[in-house]
């Protein structure tokens, strides 16, 4: 038998093994495209590093700063001080910084607050400005374009003026020939004005001022520039008329004289006297006045005053009017008191009770509940006819209350009411008659402005 004989060989894989790990160890050197991107990234690095490490130092400025002025628990609020005037305010800030860092710098970068621990009294006050970096950049702050703000302080107050007019005429005057103005009517007769108290209390009235382009021919509604008076002309620029009186409205009313005859007028007059009016006589019969050119035609006397019929008595009863009280029209003669007699003659008297059952309330005061304490009204004075009196029986006598008229508190009080009688009669109880009632406060009253 032959022997074989085997030659050995080195397997195939390790006979690729040195070539491949040849070719690996020159291929990242070799490779041009990686090369550049690894020296990029070196080149990169190293800027970045530059420029933080070597960058420059230098200063700049950051404009229009806003300074917080923080009144919360401060000094002047626990002392009920305020600001008025200008509130808002800005200053340039300078800082020093790598160029990369200021740069990128902006407003809110920076907190600028003004120190107001030292505001202890009102009057305009200069307050320290201090600065700081209000982000976590690395800055320093080197200066402010000024160091300090004047800030006025003061006490909030309101006070209530009433107003007053102003009418600038045109040369042609304001009114038509013929014709003259009565007194301005407001659509609100006060308003209010609020500021600094030590403003306000120099004020001394509100002007509501209007300026006519031609004159008037009739009753005319304008809005008024209301203008603050003040005591030696001070400044009142902080001083405020409330919004809601800014839209306040003058009524100009445009009258004309006339002649009318005069006559009065009558109050809760019975049912008897309605066609059949009671004699009178009004001296002057006649008066000059000036009334609403919208009324000439249609107004045909001048009332001088009110009657009630509680105020007559049997016979003659003789009154006065002022004409200085007539509020409808101007007396614009010489007459300045006019004297009423009114003829009751032919009348007689007598007493008569109101039952209790006949006293009645028919409109409640607002905000309480009232009830009348029960009992009759006795020696009541009924004036009529011999005939109508003794006709008179006590149930034919009542009251009507209309409280919304009274003064009313809560609690027992005594008013003073009218009487009446029922039918057509010409009977009048004279005088007023004291009823008692109850009064339980249900809201607070409204008020009237």
């Amino acid at each position: 038998m032959k022997k074989l004989h085997l030659k050995k060989t080195k397997p195939a894989a390790d006979q690729a093994v040195a070539p491949k790990e040849k070719k690996k160890g020159g291929g990242l050197i070799n490779n041009n495209k990686l090369m550049m991107l690894f020296s990029l990234i070196v080149a990169f690095g190293i800027w970045i590093w530059v420029a933080i490490e070597k960058s420059p130092v230098v200063e700049v400025t950051i404009s229009s700063v806003p300074v917080q002025i923080d009144m919360e628990n401060s000094v002047p609020a626990q002392l009920n001080l305020q600001m008025f005037g200008q509130t808002d305010y800005y200053v340039d800030v300078t800082v020093s910084a790598k160029r990369f860092i200021a740069s990128s710098l902006t407003a809110s970068d920076v907190t600028v607050t003004a120190q107001t621990n030292y505001v202890d009294s009102a009057g305009t006050k200069s307050l320290q400005l201090r600065a700081v970096a209000a982000n976590s950049k690395d800055f320093e702050i080197t200066g402010l374009s000024q160091n300090y703000i004047d800030v006025y302080f003061d006490t909030y107050k309101e006070a209530e003026f009433p107003v007053a007019p102003r009418i600038i005429s045109p040369d042609a005057g304001s009114v038509i020939e013929g014709c003259i103005l009565g007194d301005p009517v407001f659509s609100k007769s006060t308003v209010i004005v609020s500021g600094p108290a030590t403003e306000v209390n120099t004020v001394t009235g509100v002007i509501a001022e209007v300026t006519l382009d031609a004159p008037l021919s009739a009753t005319t509604t304008l809005q008024p520039e209301l203008k603050l008076q003040s005591e030696a002309n001070e400044s009142l620029a902080n001083v405020q008329i409330d919004a809601g009186d800014s839209d306040v409205t003058m009524t100009i009313p445009v009258l004309k004289n006339v002649v009318l005859p005069t006559t009065v007028t009558f109050r809760n007059t019975p049912a008897g006297y309605l066609n059949d009016p009671i004699p009178f006589t009004v001296s002057p019969s006649s008066v000059e006045a000036a009334i609403p050119v919208e009324q000439v035609d249609v107004i045909s006397s001048i009332s001088v005053g009110t009657l009630d019929f509680s105020e007559l008595d049997s016979g003659y009863n003789r009154f006065v009017f002022e004409a200085s009280d007539i509020t409808d029209y101007i007396v614009t003669d010489n007459t300045t008191r006019f004297r009423v007699t009114v003829n009751m003659s032919g009348t007689t008297s007598a007493s008569f009770t109101v039952p209790e059952g006949n006293v009645t309330i028919t409109a409640q005061k607002d905000g309480f509940a009232s009830t009348v304490i029960p009992s009759s009204i006795e020696n009541v004075r009924v004036i009529g006819t011999p005939e109508e009196v003794a006709a008179l029986t006590n149930d034919m006598l009542y009251v009507e209350i209309d409280l919304s008229n009274y003064d009313i508190k809560a609690g027992e009080q005594t008013i003073e009411v009218n009487v009446f009688v029922r039918g057509n009669t010409k009977a009048w109880a004279s005088g007023t008659y004291p009823v008692r009632i109850q009064s339980t406060q249900t809201a607070e009253p409204e008020t009237t402005q």
